[in-house]
């Protein structure tokens, strides 16, 4: 069984804003996992006024999350990753992260589509770490990043 991390820990590179707007939900347990981290998000989009929130639970085809936005009116697509059930955390981030970026970047550089494009990953020190040096990369390229907590808190780069 994985050890329980503190989700009162610091971060090392905590350079978030201040949440736009924070929202707790009934959290599983750790590790933060795939489906935990999709189903935070669908919570805080309802939250924020996002409608038609389409949530791909488990393995699917497409964006995990997909809604759209109150004041654009356009479709916000979301690729979440989460943490491995079982076994190095650090080694699973990175090909995670990698993967994640890659379909972000599919969707931006793409002239024909149109849709906000956003990443969801844990809260945590190895996505933090992985994902450092690309805050100023995911603004140039408008890619939302949302970091879901332990708790099932929801910021936004």
């Amino acid at each position: 069984m994985p050890a329980q991390r503190s989700s009162q820990r610091r971060l090392s590179h905590n350079k978030l804003p201040a949440f736009e707007r924070n929202l707790t939900i009934k959290w599983t347990g750790m590790p933060i996992l795939e489906d935990d981290v999709k189903r935070a998000m669908e919570a805080w989009l309802k939250a924020q006024g996002y409608s038609e929130v389409v949530v791909r639970l488990g393995t699917r085809q497409g964006y995990d999350v997909e809604a759209k936005d109150p004041v654009s009116g356009k479709l916000l697509v979301i690729e979440c990753k989460g943490e491995a059930s079982t076994g190095d955390q650090l080694s699973r981030s990175w090909p995670n992260v990698a993967y994640a970026m890659l379909t972000a970047l599919n969707e931006t550089e793409n002239p024909q589509k149109t849709n906000e494009v956003g990443l969801a990953l844990p809260d945590t020190n190895e996505y933090r770490d992985r994902m450092f040096l690309l805050q100023d990369f995911c603004k140039k390229q408008k890619i939302s990043v949302f970091w879901v907590a332990a708790n099932g808190q929801v910021a936004r780069w």
